[in-house]
């Protein structure tokens, strides 16, 4: 069967009037605000419940938090100078110490190096004890020789 323009206009002008119907629909007039379970949106949910959220706020009172919102930006500005610039005082700073201080390190080096040289004096007089056929020292139940 063949198909008109005209009809066929009629039908893509019914299809788009639709969709722009369903678009607007779906949209939302942007007005209303539903609470839907424990969330808030601008378009309706199955079971949401429309809200009233008009602003009763006085003129006065707008000002007010007006002035607020801008003491607390001014604050938080100023904050966030004094820590820059407490971060660039830091620059070039290091830890006061994480560790030992080359002090300790050189007396513990030095501790063991002096009981490396006496366990290597300790064997070196059992080597040399054993060469020459002498027992060593008995010692006594208190441990003293």
């Amino acid at each position: 069967m063949p198909c008109c323009p005209s009809r066929l206009r009629l039908c893509l002008a019914t299809a788009l009037g639709l969709l722009l119907a369903a678009t607007a629909q779906a949209q939302g007039d942007g007005t209303g605000v539903y609470r839907c379970g424990n969330s808030y949106s601008a378009l309706p949910c199955p079971g949401g419940k429309a809200l009233t959220v008009d602003d009763t706020r006085t003129a006065d009172q707008h000002r007010q938090a007006l002035a607020a919102r801008q003491q607390q930006a001014r604050m938080a500005e100023q904050l966030a100078a004094e820590r820059r610039a407490r971060e660039q005082a830091a620059v070039g700073q290091q830890a006061v110490r994480i560790g030992p201080s080359a002090a300790e390190r050189a007396a513990a080096d030095a501790a063991q190096a002096k009981a490396q040289v006496k366990a290597k004096a300790a064997a070196e007089r059992k080597r040399s004890d054993s060469k020459a056929g002498r027992k060593p020292k008995q010692r006594d139940q208190l441990g003293a020789a």
